[in-house]
């Protein structure tokens, strides 16, 4: 449908006459096309757009003029569709190299006049980042020498409040506070925000606005007044436990160059001023100023302190030097002569900063700049013993996983752990809301400050992740084939196991004793080994949280009484979300509220990871599933298209803004028939770009919305309902009919894995074994650690990465290495 829309448009344009020629010598007349263009047009396009036959309603023996906005923005799209070759369609008459060549050099020659965007611009963007041919990448008859072009890289959320921690140069436990465990700045506002979707966040291609700067000069502000609030308060302008804003007692030191300026009654010297604005550029932008930015900022300060006195005016200075635009990117130019490919090594500075925000989101730490200074990060081995180095650091760049999820993990490493949480794109599991009632009441929605059931999932899909990054052997495909997971495991597995046996001690003491009766009898009788197990006595202040003895005994006798092993906190405990199990398609929870029913089987697994069934990897975990899913169904379309992008490198255009995207509804069909109906092979113009999505998703029918597994699916109809549930969040009851799981994978390389599939679990499997999808995941890890697309000449980068990984067994850490140790990394141009 997309090709067939895009070539009406380039006809309807063409041939309107409502663009001009680029290739004659002389200024063509208004609309008009040049002739050879015309031939090509004609010889190819005719057929389907002409008197005879109309498709799109587009015929090409008339002309029509169009608005000089329509007729760029239509530009644009042919000149999509030629760089992808989807003109003509697959089943016409194509046209030679020479005729494609013709017409899209004239489309392009169009778009410059005009001063429009070519499809190079494009091809930056993330959307575009297949675009290049994977067979070229990495066949290895690409001979250009890789780089990354010269840019200013706009910092991430991350390092800019780091950043911002550099600026107060806090240390020790105070940076703790805002660095590991993840507290913020009362007074200042992260002004950048990375893009929600699945696949790498983070390009080197947003500038820096007008919205960016009102933010920044609201933080400036902010943080020039905490840079200065200790001395003002020895010097006396108010007392240490004033605060004009008492939620505001954020109170850091104020450095020894600032304090003698506001300390100093009479007007201060240069030398003093010279000091000061050294310091601000060391703690803002973490270098020392030069000469010209001196003499600069020493009149500004100057300035300011005559109409303002000592310490306004050397906050203005400060101010100045918080916005200037290198606090908020990351340079990479380039020094020294260029090579015989015009390529400049990074600085030495320069590379210090990318290693360090390649690993991490800190600055460099005190070895890398040392080496920088030294000039020991000039060559590929310098770079590589200093990568190895940070990368054997477990505690420099340590942090939570994501401060914004519940109960998120501490890692060594967490930017790691988050090329993969982008790559596979399961954190989206928070944005899509469900209906708690279909879940049957166990799935609650985040809000008021919680992530609620998708964070703690996936939060459990982090730690698959994080585990094999740790042991670093196959890490792609034990990603994909794992049937290991972590569910609950809030405490470790040793800690859980003495919790079980001390509890198993104290029911097999008492179970045949008079505690529902008698309960304060028996507390007095084994008071010692209630207080082992903290069982209270009498009533607490803790009231529906007090672990009583008949409580205790009555969750016990519903747990170990029927031989399961209990959940290792109790159900009543203070902010206990763990009620979730069936969407790992495993028996309730018992004890959730309260209630003990007959379906709260849970035999909990103390030990994890473990075993589960009917699992394969992160793409049948439910945070995966649920984040590439719609509201109330499954979303085959998305988890196909997930598929073609991200594994096999395909591309699938983005829906025709004139398709009216919409799943019909039928009371006898499941949700795969009425995707079918609209989009499947007899839809002959949607199934152009269905093909290549439809047969990927359809294997996960095997699990619903929520991530549970099932074999016939509800068919949520008025029509069909059986039953309506008697229970406030419960759901209802409906006929059913078989879910249908056959697919067909192609596109992995390999004609012995490509061909029909019975179900995700089969697929996974073949997927796994594929080089193309292994080359894939090397791609995006790519433009994570690049911060860009792939151009072709980065070819020798890709193929010595890919090498890496299977050299060293799977090892993840190679890539990094191979990645950070590349000419495209290292050289600017």
């Amino acid at each position: 449908m997309a090709r067939q829309m895009c070539l009406t448009l380039l006809v309807t344009l063409v041939l309107s006459g409502s663009v001009r020629g680029a290739d004659q010598a002389a200024t063509p007349a208004e609309g008009a096309v040049p002739q050879p263009v015309q031939e090509v047009l004609r010889t190819y396009c005719v057929d389907c757009h002409g008197q005879s036959k109309s498709k799109g309603q587009v015929r090409l023996d008339t002309l029509s003029a169009l608005d000089s906005k329509v007729r760029l923005d239509l530009m644009n799209k042919v000149q999509e569709q030629i760089h992808f070759a989807e003109m003509p369609p697959d089943d016409q008459k194509q046209p030679s190299p020479a005729e494609r060549k013709l017409l899209a050099d004239w489309v392009r020659g169009e778009l410059i006049r005009s001063n429009a965007p070519l499809i190079e611009d494009k091809l930056r963007y993330p959307d575009y980042g297949n675009a290049v041919d994977h067979d070229r990448l990495f066949g290895g008859s690409i001979q250009e020498k890789p780089y990354t072009p010269v840019r200013r890289w706009l910092v991430s959320p991350m390092i800019f409040k780091e950043r911002v921690i550099d600026v107060f140069g806090l240390t020790g436990r105070e940076r703790d506070t805002y660095s590991l465990n993840g507290a913020s700045f009362y007074g200042v506002t992260n002004p950048f925000i990375l893009p929600d979707r699945s696949g790498i966040r983070d390009y080197a291609i947003t500038p820096l606005d007008g919205g960016h700067l009102l933010v920044m000069l609201n933080n400036a502000q902010w943080i020039s007044h905490k840079q200065i609030r200790a001395a003002r308060v020895k010097k006396g302008d108010f007392k240490a436990d004033f605060f004009e804003n008492r939620a505001d007692r954020f109170a850091p030191s104020t450095p020894a160059a600032f304090e003698t300026i506001i300390l100093n009654p009479a007007k201060p010297t240069d030398d003093a001023l010279v000091t000061a604005i050294q310091t601000q550029f060391s703690r803002t932008l973490q270098r020392p100023a030069t000469d010209t930015e001196v003499a600069k900022y020493l009149a500004l300060t100057r300035s300011a302190i005559d109409l303002a006195g000592n310490t306004e005016g050397l906050r203005q200075m400060l101010v100045a030097v918080l916005l200037e635009s290198e606090f908020l990117y990351r340079m990479e130019f380039g020094a020294g002569p260029t090579d015989a490919a015009g390529r400049r090594m990074l600085s030495p500075r320069e590379a210090g900063f990318a290693i360090s925000y390649a690993l991490g989101d800190r600055g460099p730490d005190a070895v890398l700049v040392k080496a920088a200074a030294e000039g020991r990060l000039g060559t590929k081995d310098d770079y590589k013993r200093e990568v190895l180095r940070l990368l054997a650091d477990k505690t420099y760049y340590k942090g939570r996983i994501d401060y914004g999820i519940n109960d998120s993990d501490f890692v060594s490493h967490p930017k790691i752990v988050r090329f993969f949480r982008e790559f596979f794109g399961y954190p989206n599991a928070v944005k899509v809301f469900k209906d708690k009632n279909r879940s049957g009441g166990y799935y609650d929605n985040p809000g008021r400050g919680s992530s609620a059931t998708p964070g703690r999932l996936i939060s459990e899909a982090d730690r698959i992740v994080a585990l094999h990054v740790e042991q670093d052997r196959n890490v792609f495909e034990n990603l994909l084939t794992t049937d290991r997971y972590f569910m609950y495991h809030n405490v470790d597995n040793e800690k859980g196991l003495k919790i079980v046996a001390d509890w198993k001690e104290l029911y097999d003491t008492l179970k045949d004793t008079d505690w529902r009766k008698n309960p304060d009898k028996v507390a007095a009788q084994y008071a010692d080994l209630l207080k082992k197990n903290r069982v209270d006595f009498a009533p607490t202040g803790r009231g529906a949280h007090s672990n009583t003895l008949t409580r205790v005994m009555q969750h016990l006798s519903y747990t170990l009484g029927k031989g399961n092993t209990p959940f290792t906190t109790f159900p009543w405990a203070h902010g206990n979300q763990f009620r979730y199990s069936q969407s790992y398609s495993l028996p309730a929870t018992p004890g959730v509220n309260g209630q003990y029913g007959e379906d709260d089987d849970l035999n909990y697994p103390v030990v994890q990871p473990f075993q589960i069934a009917n699992r394969k990897g992160i793409l049948t975990h439910p945070a995966w599933l649920i984040a590439h899913s719609s509201n109330f169904h499954t979303d085959p379309i998305r988890r196909g298209r997930w598929i073609q992008e991200k594994l096999l490198a395909g591309r699938v255009p983005d829906v025709p803004i004139t398709v009216d995207a919409k799943v019909p509804e039928d009371p006898h069909k499941t949700f795969r028939q009425r995707v079918e109906s609209v989009t499947g092979e007899a839809q002959t113009a949607c199934w152009k770009c269905h093909q290549h999505m439809n047969p990927l998703g359809y294997p996960f029918e095997y699990y619903d919305d929520f991530g549970r597994y099932r074999k016939a699916e509800p068919l949520e109809n008025p029509e069909n309902l059986v039953a309506k549930s008697k229970d406030k969040y419960g759901a209802d009851t409906y006929k059913t009919k078989a879910v249908e799981t056959s697919g067909y994978l192609r596109g992995t390389g390999d004609p012995k894995l490509d061909g029909p599939v019975t179900d995700a679990l089969e697929m996974i499997d073949r997927l796994s074994k594929s080089a193309r999808v292994r080359q894939s995941i090397i791609r995006h890890a790519f433009r994570f650690y690049l911060g860009r697309n792939e151009m072709l000449s980065d070819s020798q980068t890709l193929i010595d990465a890919d090498k890496a990984y299977v050299e060293s067994g799977g090892s993840f850490n190679a890539v990094i290495v191979s990645l950070l140790t590349s000419d495209s990394f290292m050289y600017r141009k």
